[in-house]
Order: structure tokens, then C-alpha cells, then sequence
């Protein structure tokens, strides 16, 4: 009886290392298979790894310090530029306010905080700011640098890899009145407070300024986050639910 017992777990610790080789054989074949799901996107482009904003402070349009920690938990759609800008920025607030009112009748995904960074903080004091955002959307955030600490602002720039220019000797010299020239994107943050996808604006028959509409943002904004919930589980939880898989086949 002591033999057969012995053969019997013999053949049962082989039988469950060539489960485990099989199971270890599917996740390198899984792990080097191309993908076969492509993501298709108008005009945006989903990161493969998020980017952090890193360690900044800035203030939003009531004086209140903002850092990175008070952007998690939730998604947000980010635009920049300045309140005395003449075409632009009014227009891609607009257009922002209208597609948040869109998701709002969504089922999914629906929850998208706005926000709005300004490039000049020498006119645009937090109250100018508070009053220029209200005829906009109701919720949307401001956020402009500390003009006495604008080197706190730098990590957020610097991570969003925001494009503009200011003619400096306006402002020194105490002009009212500069030039200021900037990018029209827009950046995805996750709720980790992390850039997850850049929106670039298309050049239509007609406009002379590249543009975003409405539909294609919506498009866009929802194909990546369904992308992303289908895509949720991460190598190593799927390693972990292998060393599950073989630790049940050695119980039995």
C-alpha cells in the first residue's frame, strides 16, 4: 500500500508541474502574441504609460493652492492659454462646457471634470479669472502660477509639455496691452492626477485656426476610456491569478 500511495503522489506532483509548464507555457505565448485589438482614434493619442505632472503649486481662480494631490480621484480635461486671448481659448471653452453637457447624458464615463491653466498670470488674477471661467461652465477650474513663485510652476509645464510665448519686455516695462502666442491642445489626466492622452486639434476647409468639434471629442474621450476599463488588469495581477491557478491544482 506504501508503494501504490508513494507512485500515486509521484504521478501527482508530475501531473501538477506539467499543469504549472502549460500554464507558464500560455502566459509567455499570451505575453509575445502581437495585439490584435487596435485603438482607433481621430484625434488623440493615448500614452502607453501615463507621464506624471510631478511636484508643482499652483492657485485656482479663488487663491486656494492646488498641488497633484488635489487633481486625483477623478478624470479631467485640461486647456490652456489666457482670458485676454480673442478666438481660441473662448471657443475651446465653449465647445468644453457643451461636451461636458453631452457626457451628462451619457451612461458611462460621464463624470469629467474641466480645467483651464493661464499662460498669464500678470493679467489674469485669480478673481479675473473666477469672473472670465463663470460665462463657460459653472465647475470649471482654473488654475493659473503664483506670479511671486512661478518656478513652482514649472514641473507642471515642463510635464504637459505646454507651448507658448510671451513678449516679456511688455510686461517689465508695465504694457497693458502683449502678445501672447499658444498651443491648442488638450490633456486627458487620469485620477492619479497623471497625463493619460493628448487631443490635437484638425485643420478644417475654411478655418484658418485648427479647431476641435464636439462629436470628435466625445468620440475620442469615450473609445479611451473603454479602452482602458477593458484593459484594466495589469501583467502582474495576471501572474497572480497563474500562482493562483497552481496552488488550487496542488490542493487537489
Amino acid at each position: 500500500m506504501a508503494i501504490v500511495a508513494a507512485k500515486l503522489m509521484h504521478q501527482r506532483s508530475w501531473g501538477a508541474l506539467a499543469i504549472l509548464g502549460l500554464l507558464l507555457l500560455a502566459l509567455l505565448l499570451w505575453q509575445q502574441k502581437p495585439v490584435r485589438e487596435v485603438l482607433v482614434l481621430q484625434q488623440a493619442i493615448l500614452l502607453s504609460e501615463p507621464v506624471s505632472l510631478g511636484s508643482f503649486l499652483l492657485q485656482d481662480q479663488y487663491g486656494q493652492p492646488v498641488q497633484a494631490a488635489d487633481l486625483k480621484g477623478r478624470w479631467h480635461l485640461l486647456s490652456y492659454g489666457y482670458t485676454h486671448c480673442p478666438d481660441v481659448c473662448p471657443l475651446t471653452l465653449a465647445k468644453l462646457a457643451y461636451l461636458q453637457q453631452q457626457l451628462a447624458a451619457e451612461a458611462e464615463f460621464s463624470q469629467l471634470g474641466l480645467l483651464f491653466y493661464s499662460i498669464d498670470p500678470t493679467r489674469d488674477s485669480a478673481a479675473e479669472l473666477a469672473q472670465y471661467l463663470q460665462y463657460f461652465a459653472a465647475d470649471i477650474r482654473g488654475l493659473r502660477p503664483d506670479p511671486q513663485a512661478l518656478q513652482l510652476a514649472l514641473p507642471f509645464e515642463q510635464a504637459l509639455s505646454l507651448r507658448f510665448s510671451i513678449e516679456n519686455d511688455s510686461i517689465i516695462t508695465g504694457m497693458a496691452e502683449y502678445q501672447v502666442a499658444h498651443g491648442i491642445m488638450l490633456y486627458l489626466l487620469n485620477p492619479q492626477a497623471r497625463l493619460q492622452a493628448v487631443f490635437f486639434p484638425a485643420n478644417r476647409p475654411g478655418v484658418t485656426v485648427p479647431e476641435f468639434t464636439v462629436e470628435t471629442l466625445l468620440a475620442d474621450y469615450l473609445t479611451i476610456r473603454r479602452y482602458l476599463a477593458q484593459h484594466k488588469k495589469t501583467a502582474p495581477e495576471r501572474c497572480f491569478w497563474y500562482k493562483k491557478m497552481f496552488s488550487q491544482t496542488l490542493k487537489r
